[in-house]
């Protein structure tokens, strides 16, 4: 059988890393589970992330940004999450197809780009549409302060304006139906709140 795929969106801050960490541990002791990120999961992937996040493509050219996020995704959907479906494992991502739509269309203010981004997302990802999508709904602002308390560097999407974030969010909003089953969970709560509605959205596929 087919193994279950499940992505988790949202805008920076939202707590995809700090869930995605608590899935990993709990199906820790299971060989069916592959937990991967977009952009990234294979060498070429993990390049390009360090590339277009790092302030050194500050200036990046949209169609830059947007070709070099789906090499990315092209190599990740080809490597690992194909093969792992097939051979029916459950994929868990840090984002998917739906980041594009959100961050080079809206964030990025390029609606002329729209068809486009739907023709090439359909080339990139092939058969491989999520079977769920859990959303991380926070607003903007409060989901920025978190990336404010991090340890690492921010990068330059962290660094964006609020109406660069208020933007992506609106993406999200507009698109979270527009590929398979979604489920929108409002992260702007108590943390083990959130994971009870977490854990039971992963449960609701499997």
């Amino acid at each position: 059988m087919r193994g279950k795929f499940i992505v988790f969106e949202g805008g920076d801050g939202s707590g995809k890393d700090t869930f995605i960490a608590r899935l990993k541990e709990k199906y820790s002791s299971r060989n069916d589970f592959v937990f991967t990120r977009d952009p990234g999961g294979t060498e070429l992937g993990e390049a390009i992330r360090s590339l277009v996040l790092s302030h050194a493509a500050q200036s990046i050219n949209i169609r830059t940004e947007m070709l070099a996020f789906h090499t990315a995704r092209a190599e990740l959907v080809a490597s690992v999450i194909s093969p792992a479906l097939t051979a029916g494992k459950n994929v868990i991502s840090n984002r998917f197809q739906l980041s594009a739509f959100a961050y080079q269309i809206y964030g990025r203010q390029h609606p002329e780009l729209l068809s486009f981004l739907k023709v090439l997302s359909e080339f990139v990802t092939q058969d491989c549409v999520p079977d769920l999508t859990i959303f991380l709904d926070i607003p903007p602002r409060n989901a920025l302060v978190r990336t404010q308390q991090r340890s690492e560097e921010p990068s330059r999407f962290d660094e964006e304006s609020i109406a660069f974030h208020d933007r992506v969010y609106e993406g999200y909003k507009k698109h979270l139906n527009d590929s398979g089953k979604s489920v929108l969970i409002d992260a702007d709560q108590p943390m083990d709140t959130v994971w009870q509605n977490v854990e039971k959205a992963v449960q609701s596929i499997l």
